[in-house]
């Protein structure tokens, strides 16, 4: 059963998830974040131990809200082929829908090189989460699933990065040729 300050805690991890799928992580500071739910930074630190304890939670309820809108935006069940999957995915991350969750993923990933615990250990619990629901996605039968997601996932990261830099172009000639070698 959900307590009262659990039900709180949910509907600020969902109005700061708002506010940070628009401006970003990086510059996320307690104050603002306050004022995203209408309350004070002191109650935050309250309802969730520390700044730390607040940032490793809300970045849990948005890898929750980024898997939910994988799920919900492609069709149920396996894709057809390894680089259908691949495909779907990549269109997937370009929709403008999810601009923000790509966003937030290249601040935890800058703010993990950059040596932050916090942010480090959330990416690792997003890669292996988004490498299991990659897994889910194949088609029925591949061989070595997990390797197979492990290069998938790889390859999507760098498709992310390619894209954040201008270079969606080579991005696309190396999903294209990466498609071509599986097809054979």
């Amino acid at each position: 059963m959900m307590t009262l300050s659990d039900d709180r805690r949910q509907v600020w991890l969902s109005g700061m998830a708002q506010h940070v799928l628009t401006h970003g992580l990086n510059n996320a500071s307690l104050r603002p974040l306050a004022q995203a739910v209408g309350t004070s930074d002191r109650m935050l630190i309250y309802h969730f131990g520390s700044k730390e304890g607040l940032i490793d939670a809300l970045l849990r309820h948005l890898a929750g809200g980024f898997v939910a809108g994988l799920e919900a935006a492609l069709p149920p069940g396996r894709a057809a082929s390894v680089a259908d999957c691949l495909d779907e995915v990549v269109t997937l991350l370009r929709d403008p829908g999810m601009a923000g969750y790509v966003r937030i993923w290249l601040d935890i990933l800058s703010a993990a090189a950059g040596g932050e615990a916090a942010h480090r250990q959330a990416g690792q619990n997003i890669m292996a989460g988004f490498a299991v629901w990659l897994e889910g996605r194949l088609p029925e039968g591949t061989a070595d699933p997990a390797g197979v997601a492990a290069a998938l996932l790889t390859l999507i990261e760098g498709v992310i990065v390619m894209d954040s830099v201008g270079q969606r172009s080579m991005a696309d000639a190396a999903v294209a040729a990466i498609g071509r070698a599986l097809s054979r």
